[in-house]
């Protein structure tokens, strides 16, 4: 059995924000979308609990997936593609591979 702990830096961290921006397909660390998550970093939010803030006010949703590819991180969600509650594609942002 594997068990993933929280270290003191996690000390009343809820969740981590990761941030998108309409034109990509990119997962960033700050609301401005001018720094992408690393791999490793893009990994820990989502095994820690992450929320990823979709562009143009979009709202809030959760990450259903991480999956690495040629070492480069992906977190995957819902996204809603109509009007309808009932329509809607997954999606994913993806980091930078760790240097």
């Amino acid at each position: 059995m594997s068990k993933i702990y929280e270290d003191a830096k996690d000390l009343h961290v809820v969740a981590t924000i990761i941030y998108n921006k309409s034109s990509d397909s990119k997962a960033y660390v700050d609301a401005e979308c001018t720094k992408q998550f690393k791999t490793s970093d893009l990994k820990e939010a989502f095994i820690k609990g992450a929320l990823i803030q979709l562009a143009n006010n979009g709202g809030l949703v959760k990450p259903v997936k991480y999956a690495e590819s040629s070492s480069v991180g992906s977190v995957y969600y819902i996204k809603p593609n109509g009007t309808t509650a009932t329509s809607a594609d997954i999606a994913s942002l993806a980091a930078v591979a760790d240097a």
